[in-house]
């Protein structure tokens, strides 16, 4: 994806991300930007990147998530995304955080986040 078209795509998902209602916003737009920048970047696929924003955004609809919530999903979705395997980054991330019942929860929300 070229410059500009990765650009054009931050911007029209930060500006989607800033039209959702979701609980505890103190996120700001240039935070919303920098986190969909560093998305499309990594990701340089429209249809990817797309489809992952969307995911992570109903996710967060449907579990009555935070934005920041959201910025950490994209970021944790753009690194599994450099890695190339993402169950391989969730074990990875799991082991990192030890086996508790948050992580364990936040494990699940990852794995379940994509239909197979």
């Amino acid at each position: 994806m070229n410059e500009d078209k990765s650009m054009k795509l931050a911007r029209q998902l930060a500006y989607d991300w800033a039209r959702v209602e979701l609980p505890n916003q103190r996120l700001t737009y240039t935070d919303y930007l920098r986190t969909t920048v560093g998305l499309t970047t990594i990701i340089d696929n429209v249809d990817r990147t797309s489809a992952i924003f969307v995911a992570i955004i109903e996710q967060a609809q449907c579990l009555g998530r935070s934005s920041e919530w959201v910025q950490a999903e994209l970021t944790f979705e753009a690194k599994a995304e450099a890695v190339g395997d993402r169950d391989t980054w969730l074990l990875a991330e799991l082991k990192n955080a030890g086996v508790t019942d948050e992580a364990l929860d936040r494990y699940n929300e990852r794995k379940n986040r994509f239909p197979n």
